[in-house]
């Protein structure tokens, strides 16, 4: 039933006493005033929520809200997620402090459609009434509701009560839906138990759709759980979607732990933040001019937080005025780029602007570390492939397909689409798996691959060569070594580096000795040759050491254990590596055709003492030519043949 109709709530607005309860229990059959203060006090505290059978058989959800100047908070949490307003201004009031407000905050939210009702007809004659619409067309002057119908009604008679039904049928006709496709959404209005049931959340979802039995988060707690129930307008259903007032029972959910103002979304679909980047709005009806990092109340949604708003590239602003500012928030909250807000000042409480939030979890702004403007008016504009593309770009490696629908609000449909024609148009890469990576990141990247290579073979001249790792965590140790294996390939792929083994070098380089350093290394490379399959003595090493200096020793062993001519043992001992590879012969023939070889076999095999085989068993265990296995090796190659589950290792 729900479903396969347009989902559309109706919100009213306008100052305390003006009618605006009386209105929807004319229109409804429903008094959404169901709190006892509230029926002592002949006011609306709370906002109220009704449903409304159109002509066409549609039906639409109807919020009311409080007018009174101390509920305005709940008025905005009430009026979050309505598409149609119904301004309410009473005949004989005429427009009021919270009628402007209100219409204020209506259009701060970008609500698009409306109609306005003049209440209380029957407490006033006709001239007064003529009056009272002269005075309304003025408010409304240059507004959505400039053209709005002007409905007398009277909730006594219920005189006009038909013809309000009737434009709001025609008007729902002009609404555009809320996005169904997007990721799930539902700020939270309302939190209660029901006996036999657990924990009820409420609230009107906007954007995306929900099931029985989904797994759902509850932000910024981060919280999980799982649909039991869903009911819309007192009626159970198997699935709800955007724009639609819905209950939602939670059962595995404490009461104290939910709170107002929470959201509920699709696990990991949203960011926990308390900094964003966004546009607003400065009223012209404020007095004085607005200074810098000054403390506000926010609200966007059901939320409301204490926060500071940092203006960017301006130190005060004129009423009326506009500018991008940074939102520096005492608690978390969960938004998405493009939600609107309203800012509140704490003392006096008045509403004195808002606008749309922009960019999530960005960099905090100073003077060191300035916000690009034109990063943010490109989000602004909402070309989501430019948006896409702006995003992957201004990441200095590469950023996952789920951060960036995330960070846009937008689909995974909709980021896939733009990535795919970014992709073709070779503006950016796909590395690993969902990740992305701008054309110029790479680049840049190639830049800092070749810079840091020149700085090491300036400064170590006598090496052939770097590891790949090395160069890497000299970037950054934060670069994905995708990214990192992808650069390198298309380096050498351009002739620019040579990569052997996992070392790389500047195409072309040639390492440069002088006297002393190839003395010690061909003395090196004599020792080790002599010494056979013994490792090289620690006193000889230390002989070595004193006739020319530690450090440049050092250096030269450096070298020949990167060019894999020498191997250092774990007790520190030097070993050839053509001697390395006839043990490695040896070990091989006597295993393949024993199965298995013990140290003190090996010992007798190779022909050398425990001390010397045991550190060589060890380094060809750390290389996965044998493996250990009870008080045997075998070769590496045909255990991970098997299945390792049943192997014991020791």
């Amino acid at each position: 039933m729900y479903g396969n109709q347009k989902n559309i709530v109706i919100g009213t607005a306008g100052h305390v006493d003006h009618g605006k309860t009386a209105l929807v229990k004319v229109l409804t059959g429903i008094d959404t005033d169901r709190l006892k203060e509230e029926k002592e006090r002949g006011m609306t505290i709370e906002p109220g929520f009704a449903y409304l059978k159109l002509p066409s058989g549609r039906i639409v959800s109807v919020v009311d809200v409080p007018g009174h100047e101390r509920f305005i908070k709940n008025m905005l949490r009430g009026i979050s997620g309505v598409d149609v307003a119904l301004m309410v201004i009473a005949a004989d009031d005429g427009v009021m402090p919270q009628t402007r407000e209100h219409l204020d905050i209506l259009k701060l939210l970008n609500i698009g459609y409306g109609l306005i009702v003049i209440s209380k007809i029957d407490l006033v004659d006709k001239e007064i009434l003529l009056l009272a619409k002269e005075e309304i067309r003025n408010l409304v002057k240059g507004t959505f509701l400039e053209e709005a119908p002007i409905i007398p009604f009277s909730a006594l008679t219920g005189e006009g009560a038909e013809e309000i039904i009737q434009t709001i049928d025609h008007l729902v006709d002009q609404v555009v839906e809320k996005n169904q496709g997007g990721i799930f959404r539902l700020p939270i209005d309302r939190v209660f138990t029901m006996v036999g049931y657990g924990t009820v959340v409420t609230g009107t979802i906007a954007s995306g759709k929900i099931k029985k039995g989904d797994t759902i988060e509850i932000y910024p707690i981060e919280k999980t759980a799982v649909v039991r129930n869903i009911q819309i307008h007192n009626l159970w259903v198997n699935e709800a979607f955007a724009g639609q007032r819905v209950g939602l029972n939670l059962p595995n959910l404490k009461l104290e732990e939910i709170d107002r103002g929470m959201v509920i979304s699709e696990p990991k679909g949203l960011v926990p933040t308390h900094l964003f980047n966004a546009k607003f709005q400065y009223l012209n009806s404020n007095s004085i001019p607005l200074t810098n990092r000054m403390r506000m109340k926010f609200y966007s949604g059901t939320t409301e937080v204490i926060g500071r708003m940092v203006l960017i590239e301006k130190e005060r602003l004129l009423p009326g005025e506009t500018c991008y500012v940074q939102f520096r928030l005492e608690k978390k909250i969960s938004p998405l780029p493009y939600d609107r807000y309203i800012v509140r000042t704490l003392s006096p409480i008045v509403t004195i602007g808002g606008g749309i939030i922009l960019e999530i979890n960005p960099k905090k702004h100073s003077p060191l570390h300035p916000i690009a403007t034109d990063y943010l008016k490109m989000l602004e504009n909402r070309d989501s492939y430019e948006t896409i593309e702006a995003l992957i770009r201004k990441e200095r490696y590469t950023l996952g397909i789920t951060d960036l629908a995330k960070r846009l609000g937008l689909s995974l449909e909709e980021i896939e689409k733009g990535c795919e024609i970014l992709s073709k148009e070779n503006r950016i890469l796909w590395i690993g798996d969902g990740f992305l990576v701008h054309i110029d990141s790479i680049e840049q990247l190639k830049k800092e691959i070749l810079e840091r290579l020149r700085e090491f073979h300036e400064k170590n001249p006598d090496l052939k060569d770097v590891s790949q790792e090395e160069i890497r965590s000299r970037i950054s140790h934060h670069l994905d070594p995708s990214l990192f294996e992808e650069t390198l390939r298309k380096l050498k792929e351009e002739g620019k580096i040579e990569i052997q083994k996992g070392r790389m070098k500047l195409a072309g380089f040639q390492q440069t000795l002088s006297d002393k350093q190839k003395t010690i290394y061909n003395e090196f490379d004599r020792l080790c040759r002599a010494s056979g399959f013994r490792p090289l003595p620690l006193d000889i090493l230390n002989r070595v050491r004193n006739d020319y200096g530690e450090k440049v020793v050092e250096g030269v062993l450096k070298l020949m254990i990167n060019e894999g001519r020498l191997i250092r043992l774990k007790n520190h001992r030097l070993i050839h590596s053509e001697s390395i590879e006839e043990i490695k012969t040896i070990l091989k023939q006597h295993i393949e055709r024993n199965g298995k070889i013990a140290l003190g076999e090996a010992m007798e095999v190779i022909g050398i003492g425990r001390t010397q085989a045991q550190p060589i068993f060890e380094y060809l265990d750390a290389i996965r030519f044998t493996i250990r296995v009870g008080d045997y090796r075998v070769l590496y190659k045909n255990v991970a043949r098997e299945d390792h589950s049943t192997v014991k290792y020791f």
